[in-house]
């Protein structure tokens, strides 16, 4: 076997296991939208919150071995991730605008 091929891609390898695959899958867009709504509170964020949310179905998609019988899921899965991060994001907004006053 060559050298090369002997060694997996390490990226693939950490996103197999559940434990870092589900908690970076959800924790990024809570994360993302929590800090936008803290910290930026216009409507241009959502742009960044949605090139988070597109960097994640993007690496999701780019290590799936079915990647093309499963673009519906990744069409869901990045909307429920965008709504995730619009939660989050509002929920902050409120909190911060709570502690302002």
């Amino acid at each position: 076997m060559p050298r090369s091929c002997s060694s997996a891609p390490i990226t693939a390898s950490i996103f197999e296991s559940g434990a870092v695959y589900y908690p970076t899958l959800l924790g990024v867009p809570i994360i993302v939208g929590a800090v936008l709504g803290w910290r930026k509170p216009e409507r241009r964020a959502l742009w960044i919150l949605l090139a988070a949310v597109l960097a994640l179905v993007l690496l999701d998609f780019a290590f799936d071995d079915t990647r093309f019988e499963d673009i519906p899921f990744f069409v869901v899965v990045g909307v429920c991730l965008f709504g995730l991060g619009l939660l989050a994001r509002a929920i902050a907004k409120a909190l911060a605008r709570r502690r302002r006053t």
